[in-house]
């Protein structure tokens, strides 16, 4: 957009909410500037549309400078293309956070965040945020107009007495319609990341004027309306639902079931715009990963992606290990059946953190929280053992166990467990100190072990299954070596190595997870077909 005073380049400024010029500084109301374009209304004017060449993500911007950085993949390079037939939206959400303030809210953000890259903390990487407007459908949906009547009860005690209460009710909905159902319209914008930053008050959203877009960026809408329309009805559903309860007060109504609700209502779409939300970006790019720092324009609320450096830390942990040895030596005396017993109980706490951590990453490797995903790829996930075991018990999978082979298999199962168990009872008795210690914590990690090995082999990479391994070797080591009761200390201070080796190993492995499921891979819109984004 040019001044209409020196014909210099405006821009949006937000502190000011006026059109700003970078030559003259004249300002300007972005509701009565207009500009001389000779393209019809419900197209964008004076946009240009940019097209990262690495990642395909479709970026409108008025700004006359060569865009270099994609806030998405982080790559140096955009390739210029034309704009046309790019629908415009009818509403926008201008910033209210401006860059100076996103800058505060990100550092105050990372204040007593350890080992994270020290590319987080460069003046010049935090300058790289930039104003973002994400696509949204804002839909309408209409409900009947008619007054229909609902059945009701109450139950209540008074002076002794229970009384219930049955009503014949007249509701009516107070609205013909429900507007501002927001799904969002671009497949590039992730779902954790829109909920993370929810929500936006959309009350402050005004008609669109494409000064609000100067300086700015925007995604080009690519999702089709159509994807969400049975999630829109059932949401605006519930909503209405709602209203009618909260005008009855405490009467509990006699409600149609589920999947008649919205025939009763006679729930119907009959429209849906396109609106432009505010959201400050930022990527961190390694290799073939990304992290993306998101702050909401409108409240501030930011999401950061958080991956740890691992040069950090084990310099950390190693000065900590140093500092806390010279301490350890000159207060404490310790035997080495002491230091044995002590591991392989640190051993099992590690494991039972490590098997906590390993379900969390199972559940988000398999999408498992991610509705949309498991609508739209239910074949690619792997059967659960509950849903290997309703199967089997259909008759679905070809597996048909015999009454009497499966009571034998049980017996068996049952007369090796008691046989264990008291061994085990019998040795706590006879025995005291890291034999008995050790013994306890062999029986605890034997069934952490089982649990662990179920999660570990749905995962994407196997290597928690040595991990795994070493660990039961490493505690089933020191509990022999505590029975057998060796006179030289080697084999006692062998053990207990063994056994923070493998800590140690889980360490490291969680923290290598933790990396993969902090960042994202890179994106490359040109290869997908849908939204992600069900936020």
């Amino acid at each position: 957009m040019k001044c209409p005073s020196c014909g210099g380049s405006l821009y949006y400024d937000i502190e000011q909410k006026k059109l700003q010029c970078h030559h003259c500084k004249s300002l300007f109301d972005p509701e009565k500037l207009s500009t001389d374009n000779t393209a019809q209304e419900d197209v964008f004017a004076g946009s240009r549309l940019y097209i990262c060449k690495q990642c395909g993500a479709e970026l409108l911007t008025d700004n006359d400078e060569a865009v270099t950085y994609c806030s998405y993949c982080g790559s140096e390079a955009i390739l210029q293309s034309e704009l046309s037939g790019i629908h415009k939206p009818r509403y926008i959400l201008p910033f209210k956070i401006s860059k100076k303030r996103c800058k505060e809210i990100y550092r105050q953000e990372l204040k007593g965040k350890w080992y994270i890259p020290k590319e987080f903390r460069d003046p010049e990487f935090i300058e790289k945020f930039r104003p973002f407007y994400i696509p949204y459908w804002m839909y309408t949906v209409q409900f009947r107009r008619d007054p229909f009547e609902l059945e009701g009860y109450k139950n209540y005690t008074s002076r002794g007495y229970d009384y219930h209460e049955e009503y014949e009710l007249k509701a009516v909905l107070h609205h013909d319609g429900l507007y501002g159902v927001p799904y969002d319209a671009s497949r590039n914008f992730d779902d954790s990341i829109a909920e993370a930053i929810a929500p936006f008050k959309r009350k402050e959203m005004v008609d669109y004027q494409p000064g609000y877009l100067a300086g700015m960026y925007a995604d080009r809408p690519n999702v089709d309306a159509g994807l969400y329309e049975e999630e829109v009805l059932e949401r605006a559903t519930e909503e209405a639902y709602k209203d009618i309860k909260a005008d009855f007060g405490n009467i509990e109504l006699k409600l149609p079931k589920k999947k008649k609700q919205q025939e009763f209502l006679e729930s119907r779409l009959t429209g849906e715009d396109t609106v432009f939300l505010p959201v400050w970006f930022l990527t961190w790019r390694n290799k073939d990963r990304v992290a993306y720092a998101v702050v909401n324009g409108q409240t501030g609320k930011i999401h950061i992606d958080l991956p740890a450096d691992m040069k950090q830390f084990l310099l950390f942990t190693l000065g900590g290990a140093v500092l806390l040895f010279v301490l350890l030596s000159l207060f404490l005396s310790v035997t080495s059946r002491f230091v044995l017993w002590f591991s392989a109980l640190l051993l099992y706490l590690c494991g039972r953190r490590y098997y906590k951590e390993l379900k969390e990453i199972r559940d988000r490797e398999n999408h498992v929280f991610d509705k949309g995903y498991l609508l739209n790829n239910e074949d690619e996930l792997p059967m659960s053992e509950k849903s290997r075991a309703r199967a089997r018990r259909r008759g679905l999978s070809g597996e048909n166990f015999s009454p009497s082979v499966l009571f034998l298999f049980l017996f068996v199962i049952m007369f090796f467990s008691f046989e264990i168990l008291g061994f085990f009872f019998d040795l706590l008795v006879s025995q005291t100190g890291a034999a008995g210690i050790t013994a306890i914590v062999l029986l605890l990690q034997t069934f952490l072990f089982l649990k662990s090995l179920n999660v570990a082999r749905n995962l994407k990479k196997k290597h928690s299954l040595l991990v795994l391994l070493l660990a039961m070797a490493a505690i089933g080591y020191s509990f022999f070596t505590a029975y057998s009761q060796p006179v030289q200390d080697w084999w006692y201070y062998l053990g207990s190595l063994a056994a923070l080796a493998a800590a140690a190993l889980m360490c490291l492995d969680l923290i290598a997870r933790y990396n993969e499921t902090s960042t994202r891979p890179l994106p490359s819109f040109y290869e997908r077909k849908g939204g992600n984004d069900r936020a």
